[in-house]
């Protein structure tokens, strides 16, 4: 009633020591099944989980009603449509896949039967799902990808300094659109400091998300003190003055396949130096993010691509593409530089 939207959560696992689901399923022969011709139970989150056999349709049908029944019963204007990538890699299914080529294909058919779902249920389009699992096509039934349960870390093999990698490689791989858990999901507890470099990363993605992790009651918050507080709200209205700009990128990304986050070589394909850059990135055509990522720091190193001028959104200052330079980078100042033009609107927002 107050205009407020509210998103639950979904995954593919079907667990026989809940009252339904399994049961239901089995009854329809609607069950992945092992070598042995009975129901798969394989090692899950939950302890022991089985599948859906999305090649069979009353298997679909049933997928989809409980699916659309969230929406329909309980009002969730969307969810994150979790997992899909643990299926048994000696699974049996109803058209007769190869076991290895259905491990592959089932996150497709999973954000299928999601999209179908939503579809049904809100026709007009007014719903949003974040998808974690894919393959080759996915796209054309996902609708967000976060980037998977990075730790609450500044771990260089599975923290805040692998989001960047991870979002520009969806984008190689034609997924348009990027997020990722401010503060991480795994491990921790996350810190003060840590929040605060991921939300001004979170500003500068597509779709601006938090998570309180694992360990929400010792993981630091949003609202843990008044100073992330203030932090995380201007970040959360630079993130709102982008709107224009992520629309104008969004309707780009329809028609062309151009992704959002995107590598520095697909806007500058002839400066040979940006094709090395893993760690700083493009949004849309016009901002450079090349967000802090190692605590403690309060500069880091920036390449320019060739061909433009480069300002920085914070202080106006100009700096010639084609070349790299040492930019300061203190809590609230992440390097963010804008093409040919200065964003004095940015500046401005406190």
């Amino acid at each position: 009633a107050r205009g407020i939207r509210f998103l639950g959560y979904a995954n593919p696992f079907v667990d026989p020591a809940l009252p339904d689901h399994f049961e239901d399923l089995r009854a329809i022969d609607g069950l992945v099944r092992a070598p042995g011709g009975e129901p798969y139970q394989f090692t899950a989150p939950n302890g022991r989980s089985g599948h859906p056999d999305l090649t069979r349709e009353a298997a679909r049908d049933y997928v989809r009603g409980e699916l659309r029944e969230m929406v329909e019963e309980l009002g969730i204007d969307g969810w994150m449509a979790d997992f899909g990538e643990w299926t048994p890699l000696d699974a049996v299914v109803g058209d007769g896949s190869d076991p290895g080529a259905f491990h592959n294909r089932f996150p497709v058919e999973w954000h299928r039967v999601n999209r179908e779902a939503m579809d049904a249920a809100r026709p007009d389009g007014d719903w949003v799902t974040i998808a974690r699992s894919g393959w080759t096509g996915v796209q054309r039934h996902s609708m967000i990808h976060w980037v998977g349960d990075q730790e609450a870390t500044w771990s260089e093999h599975d923290g805040l300094p692998t989001v960047v990698p991870a979002m520009i490689t969806l984008g190689l791989a034609g997924v348009p659109y990027a997020t990722h858990d401010i503060a991480g999901f795994s491990g921790g507890p996350s810190t003060r400091e840590l929040f605060m470099r991921w939300t001004e990363l979170g500003a500068f993605t597509p779709i601006m998300r938090t998570h309180e992790g694992n360990r929400r009651d010792v993981n630091h918050d949003w609202d843990t003190d008044a100073e992330t507080l203030a932090h995380f709200r201007r970040f959360v209205r630079v993130h709102d003055a982008l709107r224009a700009d992520l629309e104008r990128w969004s309707a780009e990304a329809q028609a062309t396949s151009a992704p959002l986050v995107r590598h520095l070589m697909l806007e500058c394909p002839a400066d040979r130096e940006a094709w090395d850059v893993h760690d700083q990135y493009l949004l849309g055509d016009a901002l450079l993010v090349a967000p802090v990522v190692r605590e403690g720091a309060v500069r880091r190193s920036v390449y320019f691509p060739a061909g433009a001028a480069w300002f920085e959104v914070w202080t106006g200052a100009r700096f010639e593409g084609g070349a790299r330079a040492e930019v300061d980078a203190p809590i609230g100042r992440p390097p963010v530089f804008h093409r040919d033009t200065d964003r004095a609107d940015l500046r401005a927002i406190e």
